[in-house]
């Protein structure tokens, strides 16, 4: 490569503004910690759910 296409890829790569505040292990983190969180909400709905169905059930056949 020639001076001026180093120089011009240089400029191209180089973080500048909000992109040199990025730090990839931060957004892994943060999107593992979301990720895990709604995964258990979205379980403990689904327990919640089927415990409902159960407990519907054991009253229906309660009353026969």
């Amino acid at each position: 490569m020639s001076g001026k296409a180093v120089i011009r890829a240089t400029q191209m790569f180089t973080k500048t503004g909000q992109a040199s505040r990025i730090s990839l292990g931060k957004e892994i983190a943060i999107g593992l910690t979301m990720g895990a969180a709604l995964g258990f909400w979205w379980q403990t709905y689904h327990w919640d759910l089927a415990k409902k169905w159960d407990n519907y059930y054991k009253a229906l056949e309660a009353q026969k």
